[in-house]
């Protein structure tokens, strides 16, 4: 019996040996598939919808201050734990612009929220330049379209002189005058913008400032290259787009950069898509800054950006 014993125990030592190093060597089990993961786990499933406050791998560009942006602090200035602006008749700001100084990107992920009142009309730049610098990179100058000629009046009568334009009404008792160009110059900028105004007429457009001006409204898939620019396909009409929009309150954009490929969205739909292919104006690379138009406010928040 106690031989018998003997025997059982070396042989159940040698089998708990063998399965020990045959666990050791054996590969570990497959991990459980991903739910985020592309692939057939997908199929007859929506995809789960990004999450605009996950800041995985960003880089804030806006730290609740204007340290790390240029800008002329007599009109830009921090309200709300936002960068903003105000532009009245009394006081108006013309076009300007505040510069982060984070550096170029080219390829990314930008994503921001951005608020106005009255008729503020602004934007996100990227892929930009400012165009006092005598070094730029990233892609060519900008060369402003030229503008159609405007038809003349018509005459009053048969005959007669064209009809004079009567003054525009001064829109308040005192107005001001626009800082100069001259003062704003180591801040104005050139290039691509994701377009803004809290009218909703542009909002999410793909905007070239000091280039080829509006590529498109909001609402359409272009293509541009040598010969000019036009739509694909159409991704929303007025009344569509006019529901993505928060009037009076905050809208998140993002920004997704990729080679001739740049892809606008405004509270999780897409607004505007463009490959860019021509040669005049498409630049790979630039600097992001916040532009400001027109009279009202604008605030501009939670800023990131992702290199891809």
């Amino acid at each position: 019996m106690f031989r018998k014993n003997r025997i059982t125990f070396a042989l159940s030592a040698a089998l708990l040996a063998t399965s020990a190093a045959a666990v050791a060597q054996a590969p570990p089990a497959a991990a459980a598939p991903n739910p985020l993961q592309a692939g057939f786990q997908r199929i007859g499933t929506p995809p789960p919808m990004n999450n605009f406050a996950d800041n995985t791998g960003f880089t804030p560009l806006f730290d609740g201050t204007l340290k790390g942006w240029s800008y002329d602090a007599n009109l830009w200035n921090i309200a709300d734990g936002s960068i903003h602006l105000t532009a009245t008749c009394e006081k108006p700001t013309g076009t300007v612009y505040a510069v982060s100084t984070a550096g170029e990107f080219g390829d990314f992920v930008l994503k921001y929220e951005m608020k106005g009142t009255g008729n503020i009309n602004g934007g996100m730049q990227f892929r930009s330049y400012v165009t006092s610098d005598s070094n730029v990179t990233g892609g060519p100058k900008m060369v402003p379209a030229p503008r159609p000629a405007m038809p003349p009046r018509p005459p009053s009568a048969a005959g007669a002189a064209a009809t004079p334009r009567p003054p525009r009404p001064a829109a308040c008792a005192s107005p001001g005058t626009a800082p100069s160009k001259e003062s704003q110059a180591k801040w104005d900028m050139a290039g691509p913008q994701a377009d803004f105004d809290e009218a909703n007429h542009y909002s999410g457009m793909f905007y070239e400032q000091s280039g080829r001006a509006v590529i498109a409204t909001p609402g359409y898939s272009m293509y541009a290259d040598a010969t000019g620019s036009w739509a694909l396909a159409q991704i929303a009409d007025k009344a569509t787009h006019d529901s993505w929009f928060h009037k009076d309150d905050w809208n998140q954009f993002v920004v997704v950069a990729i080679g001739h490929s740049v892809s606008i969205y405004m509270n999780n739909h897409l607004v505007t898509q463009i490959v860019d292919t021509d040669p005049k104006y498409f630049r790979s690379a630039g600097k992001i800054g916040v532009e400001s138009e027109s009279l009202g406010d604008l605030w501009v928040r939670n800023i990131s950006i992702k290199k891809l």
